[in-house]
């Protein structure tokens, strides 16, 4: 099939999404992952023409096919999504903002993409491990990095405006439906990421003390880990900490320690616990760790008394 027939057919399959009834919708979402199989790189090659939907999508009628239209966006975004990743990231903002809840989940699934995007540009696949970075990947990785910090940025300032602080949950599940949940889930997928703590880390400078400090914390962790003979690395432990959401995390992160196998003693494994949350990231504190935060406070009061006197 020619670039010229394929493009024919995709716009075929998204009239139908944009028109069609349950049924039609159906058989062209399967149209369209078919000719996805079939013309590989002609079908890629042909994706753009779905900007010329893109700025029609408040033209479709029914709220049904707007959903439909948004869940059939997944094979685009993967086509599109390094090369038009900011016109894509706009579109699912506004989508994100939706009155409709079904619309809103259709594209936060289909710019799932995005995530996926991200994730690989700002870590590249290299053989072998190890291998340094060409200048196109390091450009290529740069601009990624820029773009994640961005899009996360502007999710916060949405979820600020959205946000009336009536809803108090621990987890963004037991949320009502709403324009914040759909919001925070989305955030929670862009930020939940090693490639995002990576990112703040890279861009933020540490005070030599807690570098030091973090740095030796990482290699008892190794020790302890090679010790026990734990199935898990420094790396699961630090997504852990980054990534908790209650104290019950502390538990699970003894567990990594505590496999009955090696000779630690439980007082080892929860000074070194201790110290790890206390000096590694948390996401909850924007990237920062709990000693970085007492570090931060004690300049903004060292500061204010400077300004009494």
């Amino acid at each position: 099939m020619t670039k010229k027939e394929t493009e024919r057919e995709l716009r075929k399959m998204l009239d139908i999404l944009t028109t069609g009834n349950p049924e039609q919708v159906r058989s062209a979402k399967k149209d369209i992952e078919k000719l996805c199989n079939k013309e590989g790189k002609t079908f890629h090659r042909s994706t753009y023409i779905v900007f010329e939907y893109l700025p029609k999508f408040y033209q479709i009628e029914k709220v049904e096919n707007q959903a439909a239209f948004a869940s059939g966006l997944s094979l685009f975004f993967l086509s599109l999504g390094d090369e038009y990743f900011d016109r894509l990231a706009d579109f699912t903002l506004k989508l994100l903002q939706h009155p409709n809840g079904t619309v809103r989940e259709a594209i936060r699934k289909s710019a799932d993409w995005l995530y996926i995007s991200l994730t690989s540009r700002t870590h590249p696949f290299v053989y072998p491990a190890g291998k340094k970075l060409t200048e196109v990947q390091k450009s290529m990785q740069k601009e990624a990095e820029h773009q994640y910090l961005n899009l996360v940025n502007k999710v916060e300032l949405l979820i600020d405006q959205y946000d009336n602080g009536t809803e108090r949950v621990q987890y963004i599940q037991d949320m009502k439906p709403s324009i914040n949940k759909s919001l925070q889930l989305f955030w929670s997928r862009l930020t939940e990421s090693r490639s995002y703590q990576r990112i703040l880390e890279k861009n933020r400078s540490q005070p030599a003390e807690i570098a030091l400090r973090r740095k030796g914390i990482e290699g008892e962790i190794r020790d302890l880990l090679k010790i026990a003979r734990s199935g898990f690395n420094l790396e699961d432990v630090k997504d852990m900490i980054f990534n908790e959401d209650s104290h019950d995390c502390m538990t699970d992160i003894i567990a990594m320690f505590d496999t009955g196998q090696g000779e630690i003693a439980i007082q080892d494994i929860l000074e070194t616990v201790n110290d790890a949350w206390n000096y590694f990231p948390h996401k909850v504190l924007n990237g920062l760790s709990p000693a970085e935060k007492v570090l931060e406070y004690q300049h903004i009061k060292q500061k204010r008394q400077v300004i009494v006197n």
